[in-house]
């Protein structure tokens, strides 16, 4: 047990030393999707499923989960109501995604993040060359106009509607290549769906798109190693990441209200859990 801590806190330590900064470019925009994929086969009714957001650049784009972000403005509205009196609803919006990725199509660059214990550990990804075909098929999602696309991607057939409405040329999680934006995806047996859950323009400044400051560059052997390590001592994990230089994740109560005001907390959980068994990946080919 204590050589299994020892030699987690070793592979923490190793890759707290490569932190990695990165030049990022404004956002312009962001698209929302409802993510929902069938890990378990044998239990239908218990998918992951969390809220996505992609924010895009002018050059770039980033694919990222938003259910904390989400909480954090329930939680927010709630504060900020005349009638708070202190106390809390949380209500469970999701499973939570932990991958994040990072696509320039110009440089054939596709970046993973993993969101760890607190970190984000980065992975130098294949970039996709996906072989679309377009249909003439047609419809409207969201007020936009919407042209059908397939392609066959990671042992699953996907299709895709965008739209050249708006003026970029993304889509979610590593689906990109079309001459417009992708407002909904899914493959053929519904067991990935990227659902359109509605398009902003981002006014504010500050806003980038790009990896996270202090992110970790590692590869994928080393990432899979401390997800295993993680999974079965999490504990101890969060210990060795500590003693590692690593950082505690911030609660999102932390910069909305002083704690000490916080009377009560009522928790509710999601209405859909995740099944722990993955039996069926997104990616059923290498």
């Amino acid at each position: 047990m204590k050589r299994k801590y020892i030699l987690l806190l070793a592979l923490i330590v190793f890759l707290s030393q490569n932190l990695i900064a990165q030049d990022n470019e404004i956002a312009l925009a962001k698209i929302h999707y409802n993510f929902v994929h069938i890990n378990d086969t044998t239990q239908l009714d218990k998918n992951h499923h969390s809220e996505m957001v992609l924010y895009l650049g002018q050059h770039s784009s980033f694919y990222t989960d938003y259910t904390n972000k989400r909480m954090e403005e329930a939680l927010r509205k709630q504060v900020e109501s005349p009638s708070f009196d202190g106390s809390l609803t949380i209500t469970g919006i999701g499973s939570g995604t932990p991958e994040s990725y990072y696509t320039v199509p110009a440089r054939n660059l596709l970046q993973q993040t993993y969101s760890l214990n607190g970190e984000n550990y980065l992975v130098d990804e294949e970039f996709p060359e996906l072989n679309w075909k377009v249909g003439q098929e047609t419809k409207i999602i969201g007020g936009y106009n919407c042209q059908r696309a397939e392609t066959h991607f990671k042992g699953r057939d996907y299709i895709a509607w965008f739209t050249t409405d708006i003026p970029f040329q993304a889509g979610p999680w590593k689906l990109q290549g079309l001459p417009g934006l992708i407002l909904e995806a899914a493959d053929s047996k519904n067991e990935v769906q990227f659902k359109y859950a509605g398009f902003d323009k981002i006014e504010t400044s500050g806003l980038t798109v790009g990896i996270p400051e202090n992110t970790i560059k590692t590869n994928k052997k080393a990432l899979t190693n401390l997800i295993e390590a993680v999974s079965k001592n999490p504990a101890a994990a969060m210990k060795a990441s500590s003693q590692g230089g690593g950082s505690s994740s911030a609660s999102p109560l932390d910069s909305i209200i002083d704690p000490s005001k916080i009377k009560s907390i009522s928790i509710t959980k999601d209405a859909v859990s995740k099944s722990p068994i993955t039996n069926n990946p997104i990616e059923l080919e290498d």
